[in-house]
């Protein structure tokens, strides 16, 4: 379908090749789940084509209106810089969320470890796996009792 659309549009397809390099090449390096770097930049990427394929298409798909588009430094550079603001989403979304997941770790750590002297208080020291032990697993030194003093005893 793509290649028939490509045959049939080849102006305005000459016109994507060009302006979708910086697609290409982050598909080609984009190693995260889902290519989900790629679909940021290709999605800006194209709409910053989008306006200049409409153009050629409006006027008549022919290869003198494409090429003229191609080399016009105008052209290059607004196709170029809606990439250019496509990195910049993904960079700065790759922030964000990273920063918002440091977060929210610290907060579960937090809990975690209210959680874990919960645990200490309802069941003694020995729950905390830093008693040392003997060969046989048991406690190398004394462990008072629970609730009982250790001079009563």
């Amino acid at each position: 379908m793509g290649l028939l659309l490509g045959i049939m549009f080849w102006a305005v397809a000459i016109l994507l090749i060009v302006g979708m390099i910086p697609t290409i090449v982050a598909a080609i390096v984009d190693r995260t789940k889902g290519k989900v770097r790629t679909l940021t930049i290709g999605a800006i990427n194209f709409a910053g084509c989008a306006p200049f394929a409409l153009e050629i298409f409006k006027r008549g798909n022919d290869l003198h209106t494409a090429i003229s588009y191609v080399v016009q430094p105008r052209t290059i550079v607004v196709m170029y810089l809606a990439a250019g603001v496509g990195y910049m989403i993904d960079w700065a979304m790759t922030g964000i969320v990273s920063s918002i997941m440091v977060q929210r770790a610290k907060g579960r750590t937090k809990e975690i470890k209210k959680q874990q002297a919960q645990l200490i208080e309802r069941w003694g020291v020995e729950v905390t796996g830093t008693i040392p032990l003997d060969e046989y697993g048991f406690p190398k030194e004394e462990i008072p009792a629970k609730g009982h003093d250790q001079s009563s005893s």
